[in-house]
């Protein structure tokens, strides 16, 4: 766990206008009844079963082109996790960048459940890259001038158990080679309705069911921010596509998959949206990483934060979930953050989530005002630091009772 002193953001509240028109007319006449061929691959299918024969269908056209925002709504601001990139259905390949832009407003409690791209800055400018084949998941943050490359599923130097590894093999999908997006989970739709479009394309409104998009939010929200979804969840959906069948947007309302309650991460959430829109059909191959860019080793170079030692110096940007791994960093070189010291908390048996909290506060005010200036100097905010604290099973598991402080750099 951790956590920091900043200030409170301020509130912006927005409103919307709604227009209508009155007055006499027309009976509004009916869609037409969607007329195909026998042999359309979409179209002439089961109608429940017309949503994942278009998955099928935008596979065939070999690779495309895709944007996807999830949007977090609260007081009036939005956190967007935006996701550009091409995808080589046929190859196994893909490309992107991702990146957060969160608004003024937004309560900052939210903003750090989310995301794996820069957890600990609230607003980012820049945005991390993902190149990904059948042998390599290859990642590179906002701020590194280095990729990580996740090769199989070879432990890191971190995790010796191969859990990180795996995580990196997560941004694999099984339906498209990035995993993350809307297209993961088309399997999970029932209740199809279809409506034709002037150009022959079709749009479908359906729901999603079950667990589906609480696993799609997975690797962008904390678990604590996530509500327990049922067999019976429906999320709706609505997806178009060509004349083709080729899917050119899915869009679902996901606020539901938030969690409330004091308890929730995201308790001041008030709605969630994911859409997905794709083009370029059958001209958008993914590139690969430039060669003459830095390359690390992800099982050599992913460390565990809870292993630094002090005056350590350690990047964030790893592209995994688990907060807890960092990147070995040159501290002659730029860098996120400086460890500052590892004190050993008190007490015989694990002290509770709030005790370790206020013991691990508590040992690092005095860790930062005991620092080198030329450590805290570093500091991009003048005056605080972060630290972890350790979880009741990180007490039991290889006596891990220090907490970790440190500062940010850049």
């Amino acid at each position: 766990m951790r956590t920091r002193t900043a200030p409170a953001g301020v509130a912006v509240a927005l409103g919307a206008l709604l227009l209508t028109a009155c007055g006499p007319s027309a009976p509004a006449a009916k869609p037409a009844a969607p007329s195909a061929s026998s042999t359309h691959p979409v179209f002439s299918k089961p109608l429940d079963a017309r949503p994942y024969a278009a998955l099928g269908q935008t596979k065939a056209a070999k690779n495309a082109t895709f944007t996807q925002t999830v949007t977090f709504s609260a007081k009036g601001a939005d956190a967007v996790l935006k996701t550009t990139g091409k995808l080589d259905f046929e190859g196994g390949r893909a490309d992107g960048s991702l990146g957060w832009t969160v608004g003024e407003g937004f309560p900052e409690g939210a903003a750090k459940a989310l995301g794996t791209v820069d957890a600990h800055r609230k607003r980012n400018d820049r945005v991390a890259r993902l190149v990904i084949d059948r042998q390599n998941v290859n990642y590179r943050s906002a701020t590194a001038d280095y990729w990580l490359r996740y090769t199989g599923t070879t432990p890191l130097t971190g995790d010796p158990y191969g859990y990180a590894a795996l995580a990196a093999n997560d941004w694999r999908g099984t339906q498209v080679p990035l995993n993350g997006t809307l297209l993961e989970i088309l399997a999970a739709t029932a209740e199809v309705k279809e409506e034709a479009l002037p150009d022959g394309g079709r749009r479908y409104r359906t729901a999603l069911v079950g667990r589906s998009v609480t696993q799609l939010l997975r690797g962008i929200v904390h678990d604590g921010g996530l509500a327990e979804a049922g067999n019976t969840a429906r999320y709706p959906l609505t997806m178009t596509v060509d004349r083709d069948g080729r899917i050119t947007s899915v869009e679902t309302d996901a606020s539901a998959a938030v969690a409330k309650g004091d308890q929730s991460e995201l308790a001041q959430v008030q709605s969630a949206r994911v859409k997905l829109t794709l083009d370029g059909y059958g001209s958008s191959a993914p590139g690969a990483v430039p060669a003459a860019d830095k390359v690390l080793p992800a099982a050599d170079a992913v460390v565990q934060l809870l292993g630094s030692k002090a005056g350590a110096c350690v990047d964030f940007g790893t592209g995994l979930t688990d907060t807890s791994l960092v990147v070995k960093a040159e501290c002659g070189h730029p860098h996120d953050g400086r460890i500052l010291a590892r004190p050993e908390l008190q007490g015989s048996g694990y002290p509770g989530s709030a005790a370790a909290k206020k013991q691990a506060d508590t040992e690092c005010k005095m860790a930062f005002h005991d620092a080198p200036s030329a450590w805290t100097g570093e500091g991009v905010d003048e005056g605080a630091f972060w630290y972890t604290w350790p979880s009741e099973g990180d007490w039991k598991r290889d006596s891990q009772h220090a907490a970790t402080c440190y500062i940010l750099t850049r």
